[in-house]
């Protein structure tokens, strides 16, 4: 009788093993979430947050968690970018989607993005949800990948967080 308690114990026990996320802010004031910490150096402010696979973490809802973690979101941007970039945060901050910021600055960043999105005219900035991508920012383009994706239509925190 006593080993199948043991055997429920043991899986409860390893079922709560804590995950770390990261969150920070890079030296261009982006912010990052990530289950990495950042370089030393990079990052002006980190934060630590555990969660554990039972889904503790309620920073986060469920949908926009599952979202997160199948359908990761990278904005793709360039030193003079401008006014374009900052609406394209400003879009992701606003409906709460965590996502890392990738400043394409030199010829293999060029490359790597080419390879993302194709040849032909180079927009930026330009978002990865997941496999799939847009060029340039156009809300409702961007919203449809995002909807797609399972990611909430609003910010998506509980309140008071």
């Amino acid at each position: 009788m006593r080993f199948p308690l043991a055997i429920v114990l043991l899986v409860a026990a390893l079922a709560a093993h804590a995950q770390m996320t990261y969150r920070w802010i890079d030296k261009e004031g982006k912010v990052h979430y990530t289950d990495r910490p950042p370089v030393p150096g990079e990052a002006s402010r980190v934060e630590q947050k555990r969660s554990t696979q039972l889904g503790a973490d309620q920073t986060m809802s469920y949908a926009l968690r599952k979202a997160t973690t199948e359908y990761p979101v990278t904005l793709y941007t360039q030193t003079d970018c401008g006014e374009v970039c900052k609406q394209a945060r400003d879009h992701l901050t606003r409906r709460g989607v965590p996502f890392s910021e990738k400043a394409v600055t030199t010829e293999d960043d060029l490359k790597a993005l080419r390879t993302l999105v194709g040849e032909g005219d180079l927009i930026v900035p330009v978002v990865q949800v997941g496999g799939k991508s847009s060029r340039g920012y156009l809300a409702s383009s961007w919203d449809s990948l995002l909807d797609a994706a399972g990611y909430p239509k609003a910010n998506a925190k509980p309140a008071g967080r």
